[in-house]
């Protein structure tokens, strides 16, 4: 008999998926599909050709779980998979893949098998980081180095990622949230390939022939991960530069990461009909063994609920569309940790609109601002994968996804842009100049917002996809992080840096909890207050484009005796130039400039003197007396933060 020539025996159930049972023995654990036949195939390293095959039997049942142990004597046998009513089945359980090592389509059929090889010991323990310390960096592990200007060795894999951590440190982010990076087939369908160019906007307009374009089309990817074919405990093989190795290289990634103190999180897009278990498992696993420390999950197939109650998960990160904290937490209970938060384009949407001078947007974009419920946090961003890039959205009125092949069909029609002038690239110096005063603008929003900023990879330096605001399928330069160093570029990353900096030097900017519009200490000035081009008035009429909002340091304690500065931030998106007037401040303190985002030189040292200069001298725009900076020019279509001194 098999069972007596193999020395096969029943297992004991759990865990599903394999497990090390003795030096030369495996457990084989999966779900039994009722009225089918399940058999396990064993394979040779790289064979096509299964060498033993152990069919499933009802005394191999554990409740509904069929388990089996295997003695492999064989050291050539290193796959597996299984046989379904006589069709291949991946182990939805497999903890590393074989036969997807390289990106892409392959002319040759791939054969996909799991894995027989031990994971190791987890090598880092998660971080005991808090949403309000929190600066996010999202990025896709392949297109975040891929390019051949990221100059780092392991280009487009887990080890690129690690090369980066000098620039992600200089930059002053501390989390990164990963897209997909488990084990997901990028091939896309036969009829989801589609018929039609595939260059992008600025090629044709430089005089590209479409039937020349057509001969030279390449099959269309998944270069997003987004798909229904995925095995959700596994490492992308092709996201190691050694696709051997893709457990040991992902937790060397994320331990090298929390060595250096940034958190690591997942985006993890469970396919419907999922069971629960499976997924609680699936988070479980990458807690224990890689040391995430959360996810991005879709709630609309997830139950939020189960995850957010989960003992072993108390203390992981969950970003969500949406949270119903109140079936979770006594509205009164103030908690000592945020574990849940929402993420979704409330505050994209309403910023764009704002920072495009919209009509209608003072009071939306003031509620952003301000947003940081008690029971959960909020991520801050102003572009995401899916849509414009910062700076293309300062740059294009409308998409231009002709490189996707679906004739500019898809993605979506409301970016809430607008392009300054001039679609796509120009050499104007007055658009360039208002489009980096823009972004400079839209980094303010989002960096200095209540809620937890989050950039998206390239963002900080000027980043484009050439006007396409769906690059699920452009494994290029198009959906690639282009590290360009342009002048341009350069002063958007030393103003992003300048602004991180000052979000994490200043507790003003990162409370736990929403502020209260309230002065409950008696220090004579509410923890945060709204205001017009007069103080205390703010205007929030439908043609209203100006704002104030004033941070009071009072309310953020940096020791006993110590508290924060005051801010002032002082928001024209008209376009037309405004004279805001400053809250006064308390006897012997004075307001400051330290950024205004019309101006051109935001890194060199004579700004910097300038800027310095501003609360003592007077300079045109301004009105000073012995009490400081009482009044203020600001441009159209900019943003000045005061500093209290």
């Amino acid at each position: 008999m098999l069972e007596e020539k193999m020395n096969i025996s029943k297992g004991v159930g759990t865990p599903l998926g394999i497990s090390k049972r003795g030096k030369k023995q495996w457990q084989f654990s999966v779900p039994m599909e009722r009225g089918k036949e399940i058999q396990l195939l064993l394979f040779e390293t790289g064979s096509k050709e299964p060498k033993i095959i152990v069919p499933f039997t009802k005394k191999y049942l554990i409740g509904g779980v069929y388990s089996v142990v295997v003695n492999l004597e064989d050291e050539n046998i290193t796959e597996y998979c299984y046989s379904v009513n006589g069709k291949l089945r991946m182990d939805a359980y497999a903890k590393q893949v074989v036969g997807n090592e390289q990106f892409g389509p392959s002319k040759k059929e791939k054969y996909i098998h799991g894995f027989l090889g031990e994971e190791g010991k987890p090598i880092s323990e998660p971080l005991d980081l808090q949403f309000h310390e929190m600066i996010m960096y999202r990025l896709h592990v392949r297109g975040f180095t891929m390019h051949a200007s990221s100059k780092v060795k392991n280009r487009g894999t887990f080890r690129g990622i690690e090369e980066k951590i000098p620039y992600l440190k200089s930059l002053g982010v501390n989390t990164l949230l990963l897209m997909p990076c488990y084990e997901f087939d990028e091939n896309l369908p036969e009829e989801e390939q589609n018929v039609g160019p595939r260059s992008s906007f600025l090629d044709y307009t430089k005089g590209l022939d479409k039937e020349t374009d057509e001969k030279n089309q390449r099959p269309k990817v998944n270069f997003w991960g987004y798909t229904k074919k995925n095995c959700y405990f596994a490492p992308k093989a092709s996201y190691a530069s050694n696709p051997k190795q893709p457990v040991k290289e992902m937790k060397q990634m994320v331990k090298k990461l929390h060595d250096n103190g940034i958190a690591v999180l997942m985006e993890i897009e469970f396919t419907g009909g999922i069971n629960q278990s499976f997924i609680v498992e699936c988070l479980r696993y990458w807690v224990r063994e890689y040391a995430i420390d959360g996810f991005k999950i879709n709630t609309e197939v997830v139950d939020g609920n189960i995850l957010a109650q989960d003992p072993y998960l108390q203390r992981t990160k969950f970003l969500a569309t949406y949270w119903n904290t109140s079936s979770l937490y006594d509205p009164y209970e103030k908690l000592e940790e945020k574990t849940l938060a929402e993420y979704n384009d409330g505050f994209m949407v309403d910023c764009r609109r704002f920072l495009k001078s919209d009509e209608g947007q003072v009071n939306a974009f003031l509620s952003r601002m301000r947003r940081n419920p008690n029971h959960h946090a909020v991520i801050n961003y102003i572009s995401n994968h899916n849509g414009f890039t910062l700076m293309d959205l300062v740059s294009y009125d409308v998409k231009h996804n002709e490189a996707n092949g679906e004739q500019n069909m898809d993605g979506t029609e409301y970016n809430y842009s607008w392009n300054c002038g001039w679609e796509g690239p120009t050499r104007k110096t007055q658009v360039t100049q208002l489009r980096l005063r823009q972004i400079k603008n839209a980094l303010v929003f989002v960096l200095l917002g209540q809620g937890v900023p989050m950039l998206m990879a390239g963002d900080e330096f000027g980043n484009t996809q050439k006007g396409n605001n769906n690059a699920y399928c452009q494994d290029n330069e198009i959906g690639w992080v282009v590290w360009n160093k342009q002048v341009m570029n350069q002063r958007i990353l030393n103003f992003a840096k300048k602004l991180i900096a000052l979000r994490k030097a200043h507790p003003v900017f990162t409370p736990k909890d929403e502020l209260r519009a309230m002065d409950y200490i008696a220090c004579g000035c509410p923890d945060f207050s709204m205001h017009g081009t007069k103080p205390w008035y703010p205007d929030l009429s439908n043609y209203s484009r100006v704002l104030g909002i004033m941070l009071c340091g009072k309310f953020a304690p940096i020791s006993i005796r110590k508290s924060d500065k005051s801010y002032y931030l002082a928001y024209n998106m008209h376009w037309e130039e405004h004279k805001f007037e400053l809250p006064v401040l308390p006897k012997n303190k004075k307001w400051r400039v330290i950024e205004d985002t019309y101006r051109l030189q935001v890194a060199d040292e004579k700004d910097n003197k300038d800027t310095k200069a501003s609360a003592s001298k007077g300079k045109k725009g301004k009105k000073e007396d012995s009490d400081g900076i009482l009044e203020y020019n600001v441009k159209p279509r900019t943003v000045v933060i005061f500093e209290e001194i």
